[in-house]
């Protein structure tokens, strides 16, 4: 499965990094983008930071629901 998690972030960034240059192209004109890659990078890093929040909360979520499924077991 590595090949299949590699082709999958790859595919994830090339989501982000179009939609990074057409917001920011729509925000500040056709090839504002282009002109300007510190904006994508920082769009980019953005939706990184964005995506790990999300993982770090959904792993949060089902480690407590875990807990609570197991609670009758180890307490009766």
């Amino acid at each position: 499965m590595p090949n299949q998690t590699k082709a999958d972030a790859l595919a994830t960034t090339q989501h982000y990094f179009t939609n990074a240059v057409g917001f920011i192209d729509e925000a500040f004109g056709e090839g504002y983008a282009a002109r300007h890659p510190e904006l994508i990078a920082a769009f980019l890093q953005t939706s990184a930071i964005e995506a790990a929040i999300g993982a770090g909360r959904q792993s949060s979520q089902e480690v407590c629901e875990t807990l609570l499924k197991l609670k009758p077991r180890f307490f009766g």
